[in-house]
């Protein structure tokens, strides 16, 4: 009999936290005590896709519901910094520069589109100053070195990016002339793999945002009453994501029966960004009509897991 693989440990490692609280010990176990075989590496990561979809909450009923209100803040928090870059993404697409079909309905869903997620963006950063400052305040009071270091990443995340992107940008103002750049060895190569690595630095960012973020308000247990303003504010960040998500569906269809000039560029940036944009769509209206619920009654009791 075997130990579990470094591939087990990972698929254990990586359902949700409220899980591995309650099952974990347990769990890893299992998998230590049974030989390895490739079915059970697909059971665990079904288990794993299981766990964050319907997540289950242990202990008495004020945690299951501080737990499914956490939940729900920090789902759509994540929803929403995949929004932004969705947006992004969106905006390089059909913005820069601006299709020739961009006007009339697709201008106007274009617009729209913008002025929600500025407006959404400006919302989230102001409320969740707020919310930063409850969390921050008594770990400084009380020196509680766990909650300020996650509480503090996100500043640090934001400034290496907008270090790496200031790089890029100054790499591109001397090495992209404007009227673009054939993919050609080895410049064009140079200026696509810099680009790339940019993508996946911003990807990066964001989910270390959020995921820190999701750390520091999970150690910093707050009050639920804190919670529940969380959770209806998170309600309106999912109603703004899923204006985006329709204005920017409006906006591509547009585009493309008015025949836009979407070469293969920018078909796969615009599509893509709503592809996501529509999903994160969904996970948030998940999370919160599940948060609404926990805003009303409280959850249930937790059912007992098998494996």
């Amino acid at each position: 009999m075997n130990g579990p693989t470094r591939l087990q440990r990972a698929l254990v490692g990586a359902y949700p936290p409220s899980f591995r609280h309650r099952y974990g010990d347990e769990l890893a176990s299992l998998v230590a005590d049974t030989d390895t075989r490739w079915s059970d590496n697909i059971d665990l990561a079904l288990g794993v896709c299981r766990a964050w979809v319907t997540p289950v909450f242990g202990g008495a009923a004020i945690e299951q519901r501080r737990s499914r209100l956490q939940s729900t803040t920090v789902t759509v928090l994540a929803a929403w910094c995949a929004s932004v870059v969705a947006a992004a993404g969106f905006s390089k697409a059909v913005d820069d520069p601006p299709l020739r079909a961009l006007h009339g309905t697709a201008l106007t869903a274009y617009d729209s589109g913008t002025i929600v997620v500025e407006v959404t963006a400006a919302a989230v950063l102001l409320t969740g100053f707020v919310f930063w400052l409850a969390v921050i305040v008594p770990a400084l009071r009380a020196k509680r070195r766990d909650v300020v270091v996650p509480a503090l990443a996100p500043a640090l995340i934001v400034g290496a990016w907008l270090g790496i992107t200031g790089l890029v940008a100054l790499f591109a103002h001397h090495d992209v002339p404007r009227s673009g750049l054939a993919l050609t060895w080895p410049r064009g190569a140079l200026v696509l793999a810099v680009f790339i690595a940019w993508v996946v630095a911003t990807v990066a960012g964001v989910a270390g945002c959020a995921a820190s973020a999701a750390v520091a308000l999970r150690r910093a247990r707050l009050q639920v009453a804190w919670l529940a303003a969380s959770t209806v504010f998170a309600v309106l960040v999912a109603i703004g994501i899923t204006a985006q998500a329709a204005v920017s569906v409006t906006c591509l269809v547009s585009l493309s029966r008015a025949g836009g000039g979407l070469d293969p560029r920018s078909a796969v940036f615009s599509t893509g960004s709503v592809v996501i944009v529509v999903t994160v769509t969904l996970t948030a209206a998940v999370s919160v009509t599940r948060g609404l619920r926990g805003l009303r009654s409280g959850p249930a009791a937790p059912p007992t897991p098998t494996t």
